[in-house]
């Protein structure tokens, strides 16, 4: 067999990411969560729409040259579309169900629009604040020695946007990537190499198959990083083929039809076919979900126990019992302290 299996599956969710808090509640590391999204996503607008554009010629390095009458009209364009999300936002519950709405509804143009903001947004708050601390440990104590790979048995499958474990690995490996799988890779679909792997069920907050942020990070010496942003956006939006290069959301919604769905769940099944353990960090289960947790958990045909860890893991538990197989005796055991990811002992 040429392929690696994982008797370790990391499966997570935004609380992995949440980081840390100062007193006041302002964001120290991490990324913000449902109920300081509307906090957030002001401060969002106040960086696009303090923008300094320069005159005459905007050099986006390696993609083209625009100038500022251009970057003016791009500019208000995001800011409207964003007024636009704020107000939905304010409407619905969360922004999952304000988009399950316009899809259900089929306003697409309103639903693709969502998604170009949302990953715009979160391409901005992994530029503001610094990166969960908790990856990097969680890197120090599984990466293979020499090669720095993730261990064959140890793979991740992530329901978050962000690029916190991609930027994680970075500080040990600069020259080299984790292997990745998201449905809306638009290239060509990666192999499965004898390492661990990341399989991003909703994609990334990216709008090229590598990292909008690291495209950002390389290239704001020369241009500001949201002037960046913004043509980044609007080229997601435009089909700019004839210049080289597309750019398209990668975030998306497990609910969501997709060309590489099913190379994603068949690259995904080969993977946890030896799957023992699982290590539930900050993912709540979400009824939205429903279907493709049962779908992921239901193909581990060893699977022996969960560990779920979080704060609230007694009220996690009872949602996760929804997506269990029937019939199987899978322990649970639930871990509250959440200040470093859980290095199951099984490991």
């Amino acid at each position: 067999m040429l392929f690696s299996m994982s008797k370790t599956i990391y499966y997570i969710g935004a609380g992995a990411s949440y980081g840390k808090r100062d007193k006041n509640g302002a964001i120290l590391e991490g990324i913000p969560v449902v109920a300081e999204i509307p906090k957030e996503f002001a401060a969002f607008r106040k960086f696009i729409e303090d923008a300094e554009i320069p005159k005459g010629e905007i050099l986006i390095p390696g993609f083209c040259v625009t100038d500022a009458e251009k970057m003016e009209g791009y500019k208000r364009t995001m800011l409207s579309d964003i007024d636009d999300l704020q107000r939905g936002i304010q409407e619905h519950a969360t922004i999952d169900t304000y988009a399950r709405k316009l899809y259900l509804t089929e306003q697409f143009s309103e639903f693709n629009k969502l998604k170009d903001v949302l990953c715009s947004f979160f391409v901005w708050a992994q530029l503001e604040h610094k990166l969960d601390g908790r990856y990097d440990t969680f890197f120090a104590n599984v990466l293979e020695e020499g090669t720095l790979d993730l261990p064959e048995d140890i793979s991740i499958i992530s329901w978050n946007y962000d690029s916190q474990v991609e930027m994680a690995y970075k500080a040990y490996r600069k020259d080299k990537e984790l292997p990745v799988f998201e449905k809306n890779i638009m290239g060509k679909w990666p192999e499965l190499r004898k390492c661990g792997r990341v399989f991003k069920i909703n994609g990334s907050a990216t709008f090229v198959d590598t990292s909008t942020l690291s495209l950002i990070n390389a290239s704001e010496k020369t241009t500001a990083a949201a002037l960046l942003l913004i043509h980044y956006y609007d080229d997601s939006k435009s089909d700019t083929t004839d210049l080289g290069y597309q750019m398209r959301t990668h975030l998306s919604f497990a609910w969501e039809k997709s060309a590489n769905r099913d190379n994603m769940m068949a690259s995904l099944s080969k993977t946890t076919l030896d799957t023992e353990q699982v290590v539930v960090i900050g993912y709540s289960f979400p009824f939205f979900n429903r279907q493709t947790d049962r779908e992921i958990i239901g193909s581990m045909t060893n699977l022996k126990k969960i560990y779920v860890q979080d704060m609230n893991a007694d009220e996690v538990e009872q949602s996760l019992l929804a997506v269990l197989p029937e019939g199987k005796n899978i322990k649970i055991e639930k871990v509250y302290k959440c200040s470093q990811f859980c290095l199951p002992k099984e490991l």
